[in-house]
């Protein structure tokens, strides 16, 4: 009987050692996974912010071209008033210039009526004092 415990015993004793190594092999294994598991995890955020970082850069690159954009409209838009402003003082001088030739015109126009009148007047008054 001693030899059927003993022979149990070692039995025991094997499967225990056995037991041990494919724990211990099972838990290798099942570390293995969580570091793939953890390398996974770890190439995903970083391609997350890779992407939010090349999102960031679009969006501020674009901010600039609205802002380069809306710069050389108001450039463009103050350049288009200052050539208004130009063209309506040419034309507010043009017109004051013929304004003022025709108010010359009027004058020396006036003024040869009245001197034509003046004439008139003259030889009118001759005529009278001659007839007398």
């Amino acid at each position: 009987m001693k030899k059927f415990y003993l022979a149990a015993f070692l039995c025991a004793a094997a499967f225990n050692a056995q037991a041990f190594d494919l724990t211990s092999s099972a838990n290798k294994l099942a570390d293995g996974i969580n570091d793939t598991a953890a390398a996974i995890e770890a190439k995903k955020a970083e391609r997350e912010a890779a992407a939010e970082a090349r999102e960031q850069a679009a969006a501020e690159a674009k901010a600039e071209r609205e802002a380069k954009a809306e710069q050389a409209k108001a450039e463009l838009t103050a350049k288009l008033e200052a050539k208004k402003a130009e063209a309506q003082a040419k034309i507010d001088a043009a017109k004051a210039k013929q304004e003022a030739e025709a108010a010359e015109r009027q004058a020396k126009q006036e003024e040869r009526e009245q001197a034509l009148k003046n004439a008139k007047d003259s030889l009118s008054n001759l005529k009278d004092a001659f007839s007398k």
